[in-house]
């Protein structure tokens, strides 16, 4: 791809506003009282956190809340940070440009600023995502910012954080493998935690309901066999150790309701019943949709849920 092109599509695909975009949200159940204490927190200049497992819907929370907060004052801008075990303060903060450095030192002008700084200066929302996959050692870069509002740049020195700045991090449970325990210092900074599990199955299928192409819909009868097979994985907890998260019913929706669409058109002549088809398409989103306990097959425990919902 040559230059010019890639920055007209850049620059077509850039999201300049958060409170432009448009974000398909279910505000029912459990996340109407999550985005209201996201409300509460931040009036009372309190920070949350959102702690629950894959595919709940932390993400998207958050976002939708920061495009409230958008549209409500004009430049709140929203930032986020994915942790895992390489992220490094520089990652938060930013770093200097070393070809800029080179001819003209450490200056602002050779400053590329991070996510975290960037929030502080504009007054924006910044979410830590997955904060408990990063170590220690990054963790410790939040402490002065929740703590003072300030934070110290190398070689530049300390700004003050504009009043409007909101922090929000988001984890999944300490007992799944890959998150580190937060650090004392860090959780006692954080003031409010927002609890999030699998919805209740009307909520869950409002969810799937609102990410369906307009030609890829199903029935409401295969809506009812999709959530039964997500949720006896979570049912399972002897051989499964991460059950399919409502990412996995949007998927296995979309293929059911693509097939259906194909066959509608002609274009597919197989006229197989809707519980093969489902049984197929389930077999090949949950094999990487759910994590088995050491020891048991992932293919084992797929056919027994098949079997047990809609039948071999």
């Amino acid at each position: 791809m040559d230059k010019e092109r890639f920055e007209e599509l850049f620059t077509t695909h850039l999201i300049k506003d958060i409170a432009q975009e448009k974000i398909d949200i279910v505000l029912s159940g459990q996340y109407a009282k999550a985005l209201e204490l996201l409300r509460d927190a931040e009036a009372t200049g309190l920070f949350p956190a959102l702690v629950g497992p894959p595919g709940v819907g932390k993400t998207i929370l958050c976002r939708y809340f920061a495009s409230l907060r958008a549209k409500e004052s004009q430049g709140r801008s929203f930032y986020w940070l994915t942790m895992d075990e390489s992220i490094k303060p520089s990652h938060f903060i930013g770093s200097f440009d070393p070809a800029i450095t080179l001819k003209k030192g450490f200056t602002l002008e050779a400053f590329n600023a991070g996510p975290l700084l960037s929030a502080m200066l504009e007054g924006g929302t910044f979410l830590a995502n997955e904060i408990n996959r990063a170590t220690e050692f990054s963790q410790n870069t939040l402490l002065e910012p929740l703590e003072e509002a300030s934070i110290g740049i190398p070689h530049l020195g300390r700004i003050k954080a504009d009043e409007d700045f909101f922090f929000i991090c988001a984890m999944n449970p300490e007992e799944l493998s890959g998150t580190h325990r937060l650090s004392e210092a860090l959780k006692d900074r954080i003031k409010v935690w927002i609890k999030l599990t699998y919805p209740e199955k009307a909520t869950e299928l409002d969810i799937i309901r609102i990410n369906l192409p307009e030609q890829f819909m199903v029935e409401e009868s295969e809506l009812e066999l999709i959530y039964s097979i997500i949720d006896e994985t979570r049912k399972n907890k002897i051989d499964i150790e991460v059950p399919a998260s409502i990412r996995a019913g949007i998927a296995i929706a979309k293929l059911l309701g693509r097939k259906r669409y194909l066959e509608e058109k002609g274009v597919l002549k197989d006229q197989d019943s809707v519980y093969n088809h489902l049984a197929d398409i389930s077999k090949h989103v949950l094999l990487g949709s759910i994590k088995p306990k050491p020891g048991v097959k992932v293919d084992t425990i797929i056919e027994g849920i098949i079997n047990k919902t809609i039948g071999g």
